[in-house]
């Protein structure tokens, strides 16, 4: 960890093989590591963990709900695998078509975006979690390259796609197992690289030929 000088705060010890992602948890007190086999997660300034999420996998993707129930890992063996943080208890939801390489809270910890096949899958993770349940699907690319949820807990959810299409979605309307269609989609030839939201109302998308277009949209409570 580094301060804004670039000078060495803290370091955790060596993971068991290639971190591949981290998240904070507890409003930024604690660190959860995600390497082959685990999720680990430290306190601030302490080498070794203070917990550990076991999952024999290579991880991929973690998301942490904003509320602190819930540890999520996107992983190569085409799973999510989810630890619920109160008692350790476990999780895992499979049969995906693609490995799981990106994954989102929205703001309000509720709902749970992923990729893994040609729709995005969102999770409902209100009361006792996604265990039993159906996902809502979205359907707009034929790959996966970018999820990021509107800010403000409105279930506006944006998605890009190799073909360069930027899709919103109303993406918690309609009952479980629904396929829902974009209520707007912003086209472009160049490959979606990333996706940020600038506030509620300004969406950036950075595409393959470098290009990065910033799209204005209407009040958080429309697309």
């Amino acid at each position: 960890m580094l301060d804004p000088a670039g000078e060495r705060l803290w370091a955790t010890e060596a993971a068991a093989s290639t971190v591949t992602d981290v998240a904070w948890m507890r409003n930024g007190r604690r660190l959860a590591v995600a390497a082959y086999g685990a999720v680990r997660a430290h306190e601030r300034h302490t080498e070794k963990p203070v917990v550990t999420y076991p999952y024999v996998g290579s991880h991929l993707a973690l998301a942490v709900a904003p509320t602190g129930r819930w540890i999520c890992s996107g992983n190569q063996d085409a799973s999510i695998h989810i630890s619920r943080t109160r008692d350790g208890s476990e999780l895992t939801m499979s049969g995906y078509r693609e490995k799981v390489s990106r994954l989102a809270f929205d703001d309000t910890g509720y709902w749970l975006a992923a990729d893994g096949a040609s729709d995005v899958t969102v999770w409902d993770f209100s009361g006792k979690g996604p265990a039993g349940t159906a996902p809502r699907s979205l359907r707009c690319h034929e790959t996966v390259t970018a999820l990021a949820w509107r800010p403000g807990g409105a279930g506006h959810l944006a998605t890009g796609g190799h073909d360069g299409t930027v899709a919103l979605w109303q993406a918690t309307a309609g009952r479980p197992q629904a396929r829902l269609s974009p209520a707007r989609t912003l086209g472009h030839a160049s490959a979606v690289a990333a996706l940020t939201w600038s506030g509620p109302d300004l969406l950036l998308a950075a595409h393959r030929d470098g290009r990065v277009r910033a799209h204005r949209l209407p009040s958080r409570n429309a697309l």
